[in-house]
């Protein structure tokens, strides 16, 4: 018997045991991570550097360890491994980071990135996990991405990129691609994870690429093109014919008709040309979407023999939904589904401007008539066509009548009649999703109406008042309607589930949880005053936060014969414990809900999602400047330590096998052996670093540079001052008008800046050197430097403190260097105007 069809086994307890302990050791892992990263970049003043170096490097000892004793006792434990092994992974990054932060190295270089890749490859080649894999290419990405975009210390937030940065990352990313591929047969993957996101990535640079070729002139722009459809072409290929997945087909058939819009919206410079351009890219969509369930028919045999795959919404993907108007129903595939919304977003988008300058709609009635002018034709359409592409305009109609719409009651809200607007919303939103059955048109009548509904009834000014978010007193009404949309999003999906009737209601369903995650994010973004949330909106975060521990128990109620009364009634409580721990994060609590209602109903694409959902939950977290980060460690962390002991206990009962023997033995003696290695060797290359760090800062010699610093947080290593030091400027100056030295540093890559020392003891630039010097007199030294960007990097670019002394830097006017013997340089003090250290 199983539980909505892909549930676990109701009536196998050791499944159950198995699955929950699985779980809560993967969140004890996940929160263990994060709070070991939080307490690194607190840069505690309570603690000495080498005591948060001891314990960073016992923690990852002890996991390392406990993961090589675990694969020494046998396969059942492999969950718990892995998960141990993820943890000292990220163990090794907080270890990197921490010595970066003590010895002032840099905030978030591409070296540290570059190293944590390195020293984790031991433990991914003997794992061969998921998770591994997709960090290992993540760091990748992040390392050539700030190598190339330049030595700025903050340039990991900058949304875009170069035109030579998304080259290279277009080609490591399909370089990746294609190892995964050959690789294929040595990974536990069989959901296809690490294949589609490597060709997501890829798909997306490419068109990134293809963009930028798409606003240059000449024959750069060609170029550009063809490098961006030419990895399109061979990703559509390549998962078409020699590795079929009709996923990854669909996505590049989505990336192709973006290049495709992108080429031609240059040429758009009229409201007909914009509705050409809508038409274009709606025809292009609707054939992509038929051509993808094609082919997702041809290759069924060979992908989807043996196992049913999962629709978009948790159910069966059956077979018979192979034909070319399958689309326009609720059971297409998850991916068809993704391409369609893909394509109708902007196309609404599109037509929706078009509207607007066309019939000069510039008021609310003008608005709503239009809106209703499009949406009763789109749902008689809808409702009444006999073909999939005339019931997929009509749904497009739809859409852009309840757009239309939207903007009328917007306007009428503006004009004070809230009442009103919020009429006309929920009776154009109740139309668009009762007239048609398709699943996008639904989700978008849907989101549309929940996201505009949320505004309409909250002040009228609130996203305006987020620096003094007491005054304006709207979060706490906006975590309520956190809670509301909340609940809504799991009735309405458990209800979906009792049989196919109901399953209409799934859109609405997916569109709460998004929405509620939208509310959540702005949430984490609002959290600026300390101790907001155990006023006005405690008892709200409270409840968002302990939702997905009830829902367990639902789940867990509802099948009693499953599990004995302890673990059932012991398992959500835990998890409610545990929500003290999330609680501040209420983007992780949504991740969590939609994880337990996507494992309830086992729909994969909801958890794969969730999880997303859960790392940016602790991002925006991580970010927040409402408490303390030691604070947010502790809880994260002593949250971790009740997960690890509910899964623990979970797994009590029942013992790991003895030592196993024959072929399996053989490696069970060799796994551990890698495990302890790679612990080996991130403790020894770190050790070696810190050596090497401590002989430049006691054998240097000292060296005092002008700055001039700026203060933000570091990705992984916490606040900082941004220092820019006087002598760089007067280098550039320098270099101006010494071309024939500029070119030899932009040759080797690499020179020495000549400084000497004044009556006042601060040292000046004497010159800027491509060729080693010879040895420096008395007065002067040398400082090695690297050329980069167009510019000069030496090092020293940051200055990390505890939180919350940045007062007591801003003070800072002079940096006191080392340059060892070589001219490498650390930053080892921040002085004050009178040279005096801070």
């Amino acid at each position: 018997m199983q539980v909505a069809g892909h549930g676990l086994r109701v009536d196998d307890e050791t499944r159950w045991r198995r699955d929950l302990a699985r779980g809560a050791s993967l969140l004890a892992a996940v929160l263990a991570g994060a709070a070991l990263v939080f307490w690194v970049a607190a840069n505690w003043s309570r603690m000495t550097p080498d005591a948060r170096l001891a314990g960073v490097q016992g923690a990852l000892a002890l996991c390392v360890v406990m993961a090589a004793v675990l694969a020494w006792r046998g396969h059942r434990a492999t969950e718990s491994m892995v998960a141990l092994a993820a943890l000292a992974a990220l163990a090794t990054g907080a270890l990197l980071a921490l010595v970066g932060q003590i010895y002032q190295t840099g905030a978030d270089a591409w070296e540290l990135f570059l190293a944590w890749a390195v020293l984790i490859l031991p433990w991914l080649a003997a794992l061969r996990s998921v998770f591994l894999a997709l960090l290992w290419a993540a760091l990748l990405n992040l390392s050539l991405w700030l190598f190339l975009d330049g030595p700025t210390p903050s340039a990991w937030w900058r949304w875009g990129a170069s035109i030579p940065s998304s080259a290279w990352l277009l080609g490591l990313n399909g370089v990746l691609l294609a190892l995964a591929e050959s690789l294929r047969p040595v990974w536990r993957d069989a959901r296809h994870l690490i294949r589609r996101a490597l060709a997501a990535a890829t798909l997306a640079w490419a068109v990134a690429v293809a963009a930028q070729g798409a606003v240059q002139d000449g024959a750069g722009a060609v170029g550009l093109l063809a490098l961006g459809l030419v990895p399109i072409l061979a990703v559509y290929g390549a998962h078409v014919r020699w590795r079929p997945d009709p996923a990854v087909a669909a996505l590049a058939l989505l990336a192709g008709i973006g290049v495709a819009g992108f080429v031609l919206a240059p040429w758009v410079d009229s409201p007909e040309g914009l509705l050409g351009l809508a038409l274009l890219v709606l025809a292009l969509g609707l054939w992509a979407a038929r051509h993808a369930l094609r082919l997702r028919a041809a290759l069924a045999p060979t992908v989807e023999a043996g196992a049913a795959s999962v629709a978009r919404d948790g159910r069966a993907d059956a077979g018979s939904a192979s034909g070319a108007d399958r689309f326009a129903e609720d059971d297409a595939p998850w991916y068809v589904t993704a391409l369609r919304v893909g394509i109708l977003v902007p196309v609404v988008l599109m037509l929706g401007v078009w509207a607007a300058i066309g019939f000069e709609l510039d008021s609310a009635a003008d608005a709503l008539g239009a809106g209703l002018l499009s949406m009763l034709p789109g749902l008689w359409i809808a409702r009444r066509a006999a073909g999939a592409t005339w019931r997929e305009a009509g749904g497009v109609l739809t859409v852009l009548g309840l757009l239309l719409c939207a903007v009328g009651a917007w306007l009428t809200a503006g004009e004070g009649a809230r009442g009103a607007a919020l009429a006309i919303l929920l009776a154009a939103g109740a139309a668009a999703y009762a007239g048609t059955r398709q699943f996008p048109v639904r989700l978008a009548a849907a989101g549309l109406t929940l996201a505009l509904g949320c505004w309409l009834t909250m002040p009228l000014d609130f996203l305006f008042h987020l620096e003094d978010i007491q005054e304006a007193g709207w979060p706490a009404g906006l975590a309520w309607r956190l809670v509301a949309l909340l609940a809504l999003g799991a009735i309405v999906w458990i209800g979906s589930m009792a049989g196919a009737r109901r399953a209409c209601w799934r859109p609405l369903a997916w569109a709460a949880l998004a929405t509620a995650a939208g509310l959540a994010a702005l949430l984490s973004l609002a959290q600026a005053q300390p101790g907001l949330w155990w006023t006005s909106g405690g008892g709200a975060l409270l409840a968002c936060a302990v939702l997905p521990g009830l829902l367990l128990g639902a789940w867990m109620a509802s099948h009693r014969p499953a599990l004995p009364a302890g673990p059932r009634l012991v398992a959500p409580a835990a998890c409610c414990v545990a929500a003290l721990g999330w609680m501040g994060a209420p983007v992780f609590a949504v991740a969590l809900v939609g994880l337990v209602l996507g494992r309830w109903s086992g729909a994969r694409l909801a958890q794969a999602l969730s999880v997303m959902l859960g790392l940016a939950g602790l991002a925006l977290y991580y970010f927040d400047s409402s408490d303390a980060l030691v604070a947010k460690a502790a809880r994260l962390g002593l949250t971790a330590v009740w997960l690890a002991a509910l899964a623990i206990w979970l797994w009590a009962p029942w013992r790991l096998p003895g030592r196993p023997s024959g072929a399996t033995a053989h490696r069970a003696r060799g796994l551990p052996v890698w495990l302890l290695a790679g612990g080996a060797l991130a403790l020894g290359a770190v050790q070696f670093r810190v050596h090497h760090y401590e002989a430049i800062l006691s054998q240097g010699r000292p060296v005092i540079l002008a700055l001039a610093p700026v203060d933000p947080r570091s990705l992984m290593q916490g606040d900082y001052m941004a220092l820019d030091y006087a002598v760089r400027r007067q280098a550039e100056d320098w270099l101006r008008e010494q071309e024939p030295v500029r070119a030899a540093l932009r040759a080797s890559g690499r020179g020495w800046l000549l400084l000497r020392r004044d009556g006042e003891g601060v040292w000046r630039l004497a010159a800027v050197a491509a060729d080693p010097p010879a040895a420096p007199a008395e007065d002067t030294v040398a400082l090695a430097l690297r050329w980069r960007n167009e510019g000069l990097d030496w090092g020293g670019r940051s200055w990390f403190f505890p939180e919350g002394e940045g007062d007591r830097y801003a003070k800072a006017r002079y940096g006191a260097l080392r340059v060892a013997a070589d001219g490498t340089a650390l930053l080892d003090g921040l002085l004050d105007e009178a040279l005096a250290p801070l």
